[in-house]
């Protein structure tokens, strides 16, 4: 983010559509904006930043997700389904994969990704899809939960990920237990016991193979609602971590119906 202010005039003159040059510069770092949305960043200075060796994905997303697509449709389309819990088609020669991503189907097709006949143009979707296919993910799930903040060489931001996600939900559905049943049934969330002791354990699909686990309390007279989400430890056998943390936020969002 500051790498990112750095660029910025730094008057605050709110032309972008946020009141400070700071507010902007976490509003491009979280993928919200373009950098060239401020009127004072040349298309050439900004592309000049993108491409800076050993920047966040979170930086670079646009270029990112031009990089991973040209990887993705290169490769066997009947191998990579199998691999991801895709189902395979091929009609008239023309090949495509079809993966659910949270509660929305996509296909991959070579002429890249699609949605609902339409391409994809959001770059976000299309960086998740790209990376999960071209991974060919072939490690079983373990049964091992863990948080985002406990997978290895895990960027410190996405660790503020996860806390935003858990307390939104946490505060969403603080005194309502069967909203957020029925949230989690529209997202294709199944109810499991056993693991955890919570007032309601839930397991989503991310992806085909990517699996998060929900738990959650409602509050009472001594304690606030709270909630914890977690995952297997193959994810990142299938996804990169940091994609998985704007996968959450997503997810999240689709749950308390933003």
């Amino acid at each position: 983010m500051i790498s990112i202010y750095k660029q910025l005039p730094g008057t605050n003159c709110g032309r972008c559509g946020e009141a400070t040059c700071m507010a902007f510069a976490m509003k491009v770092k979280k993928s919200r904006a373009n950098l060239t949305d401020c009127p004072f960043v040349s298309g050439e200075r900004s592309q000049g930043t993108v491409s800076e060796p050993g920047s966040s994905p979170f930086s670079s997303f646009e270029q990112v997700s031009d990089e991973l697509e040209k990887k993705a449709l290169g490769e066997d389309f009947r191998e990579a389904a199998g691999a991801t819990g895709g189902a395979y088609a091929s009609e008239g020669g023309n090949e495509a994969i079809r993966l659910r991503m949270i509660n929305k189907v996509y296909e991959l097709r070579r002429e890249g990704l699609f949605e609902n006949g339409e391409y994809c143009s959001d770059p976000w979707i299309k960086i998740i899809i790209y990376d999960y296919v071209r991974r060919k993910g072939s490690r079983p799930l373990t049964g091992e939960w863990i948080t985002l903040g406990h997978f290895p060489h895990t960027a410190s931001h996405v660790k503020a990920f996860q806390a935003n996600a858990e307390k939104k939900i946490a505060e969403r559905f603080r005194n309502d237990l069967e909203g957020l049943k029925q949230r989690s049934a529209a997202l294709g969330g199944t109810e499991i016991a056993g693991k955890v002791k919570a007032d309601f354990v839930c397991s989503f699909d991310l992806l085909p193979k990517v699996q998060l686990y929900l738990s959650f309390w409602l509050a009472d007279e001594e304690f606030d609602a709270d909630c914890k989400l977690l995952f297997d430890s193959s994810a990142e056998d299938y996804l990169d971590i940091e994609y998985l943390a704007y996968l959450l936020e997503r997810f999240t969002g689709e749950l308390a119906g933003e």
